[in-house]
C-alpha cells in the first residue's frame, strides 16, 4: 500500500502541470514499484540469472 508521503513526494517531483492520466500513471508505476520492493524483502520473486536463464532458453527455443 502507499504512504501518502511517497505520493506527495512523487508528485512534488512533477515540474508545471499534468494530464490526469499522466497522474494515474505515476501513481500505478509508483504502486508496482513499491510492491516489488515489498516482494523482495520477503525473497519472493524470482531472481535476475534464473530469468536471463529463462530468456535464453525460450529464444533459442523460437528458432
Amino acid at each position: 500500500m502507499l504512504s501518502t508521503a511517497k505520493i506527495v513526494e512523487s508528485f512534488q517531483a512533477i515540474p508545471g502541470e499534468i494530464t490526469l492520466d499522466e497522474a494515474v500513471e505515476r501513481l500505478i508505476i509508483l504502486d508496482r514499484y513499491e510492491r516489488a520492493m515489498e516482494e523482495m524483502g520477503q525473497n519472493k520473486g524470482h531472481k535476475n540469472e534464473d530469468v536471463i536463464r529463462e530468456m535464453k532458453e525460450w529464444i533459442q527455443a523460437q528458432r
